[in-house]
C-alpha cells in the first residue's frame, strides 16, 4: 500500500521523504525524547512549532520556541515568521531543531497550565545542568534533591545513592573530583529524603522558584565589544539589555522602558535610549550575528512591553489541567545524553 506524502520506508523502519515538496523534521524535545513531523519545505517555524505543541499538548506556546546550532557550533532561536527549512538550510549545522523556553517569566506562580509548568521546569533544569544558570554547592545540593524527588518520587535511601551516580545531578564539568562528587551525591541521597510525599508538581515548582534567585536565570549572553573596544559580554534578561565588563567595572543595564528602538549596522548593535540623544552601539563577531542579537533583542523587548502588566499582576491561580503521562517521563539526563546535548 502506498505511503502518504511520497512516504518511504526504509529498512530500519524510519520514514524519509522521496517528495522535494515535503520534508522530515526532526525535533528534540526538553526531555530529551525525539520526535518528527512531516511538513512541507515551505513550513515556517511557526507552523513547526505548533505541531510540537500541538502533540504536548500545550496552549501557553508564546513561551517556547525552536531553535539550532549555527555552522559555528553557537545555539540560534529560529525565526517563526520565515521558512524553516531555508533557515537550516543555509545557517544550520545539522538538521536537528530544539525546543525550548525562549521568553522567561519573573515567577513560574504566572503560568497557568500544568504541561506549560513542566516543560519549563525541565527547561530551567536544563539550565542549571548546562551551567548557564549560576549556583553555589549547597544550592546544587538542594536542587538535585529536588530533581530526585520530581523525577523518580519517594525512593528507598539505601538504593538511591548507587541508583543516582549513574545521572547528571549537577552543572557539567563542574566537579572534577571525584571524592568532592561522591559527598555531594551522598549529601543528594540523604537530603532528598526530607522531601517524601512531596508530589511532582510541588517538587518542581520548588526547584523552579529557587533557580528564579540566581545569577544568569532568563538571561541569553552575546560576546561583543563596547564603543571603547573593550570586550564585553552583551545580553538580554528579564529586566532589560545588560552589559558585563571582565574588569571590576560594576555591569550596566539598560531597562526595557529606557529602551525605544534597536537597530544594526555590519557588525554593530545599536540602543537608541529614551533619555539620550546618541544611541549606545557595540560591535559583535560578524554581520549575522549582529542582525540575530538585534532581532532577539527586539523580540525580548516587544514581549516585555506587552506583557508587562500580565506579568506583574497576574494572578497566581493555577489550571489543575494535568500533563499527559506520556509528557511525564522526565528522568534526571544521564551524564551520555547530557553530554550529546550540549556539545
Amino acid at each position: 500500500m502506498p505511503l502518504p506524502f511520497g512516504l518511504k520506508l526504509k529498512r530500519t523502519r524510519r520514514y524519509t521523504v522521496s517528495s522535494k515538496s515535503f520534508l522530515v523534521t526532526r525535533i528534540q524535545l526538553l526531555n530529551g525524547e525525539f520526535v518528527e513531523f512531516t511538513l512541507s519545505v515551505e513550513s515556517t517555524g511557526q507552523e513547526c512549532l505548533e505541531a510540537v505543541a500541538q502533540r504536548l499538548e500545550l496552549r501557553e506556546i508564546t513561551f517556547f520556541s525552536l531553535w539550532y546550532f549555527n555552522k559555528q557550533n553557537q545555539q540560534r532561536w529560529i525565526d517563526l515568521e520565515k521558512a524553516l527549512k531555508k533557515q537550516l538550510d543555509k545557517y544550520g549545522l545539522e538538521p536537528t531543531v530544539y525546543f525550548g523556553v525562549v521568553f522567561y517569566v519573573p515567577t513560574v506562580t504566572q503560568l497557568q497550565q500544568e504541561i506549560t509548568r513542566y516543560q519549563y521546569y525541565l527547561q530551567v533544569k536544563k539550565d542549571i545542568l548546562e551551567g548557564r544558570v549560576s549556583c553555589s554547592l549547597d544550592q546544587a545540593i538542594r536542587l538535585a534533591s529536588l530533581a530526585v524527588q520530581a523525577d523518580f518520587g519517594d525512593f528507598n535511601q539505601y538504593d538511591s545513592q548507587e541508583f543516582l551516580q549513574k545521572f547528571a545531578l549537577f552543572p557539567i564539568d563542574w566537579i572534577q573530583d571525584d571524592r568532592v562528587l561522591e559527598e555531594a551525591t551522598q549529601k543528594v541521597a540523604l537530603f532528598y529524603q526530607s522531601f517524601r510525599g512531596l508530589p511532582a508538581p510541588d517538587a518542581e515548582m520548588l526547584y523552579m522558584q529557587e533557580v528564579e534567585k540566581m545569577e544568569g536565570y532568563a538571561q541569553e549572553n552575546y560576546p561583543a565589544k563596547d564603543n571603547t573596544g573593550t570586550d564585553v559580554t552583551l545580553g538580554s534578561c528579564l529586566d532589560g539589555i545588560f552589559v558585563k565588563y571582565k574588569s571590576a567595572r560594576p555591569p550596566l543595564l539598560y531597562r526595557w522602558h529606557e529602551i525605544n528602538n534597536m537597530s544594526h549596522n555590519r557588525s554593530f548593535f545599536a540602543l537608541e535610549l529614551a533619555n539620550r540623544e546618541e544611541s549606545v552601539q557595540f560591535q559583535t563577531e560578524d554581520m549575522e550575528t549582529s542582525k540575530y542579537v538585534c532581532r532577539m533583542c527586539l523580540a525580548r523587548l516587544k514581549f516585555y512591553k506587552i506583557n508587562k502588566s500580565s506579568l506583574q499582576t497576574q494572578s497566581t491561580a493555577l489550571n489543575t489541567v494535568r500533563r499527559r503521562s506520556s509528557t511525564r517521563i522526565s528522568l534526571v539526563m544521564s551524564k551520555r545524553v547530557l553530554t550529546q546535548c550540549s556539545t
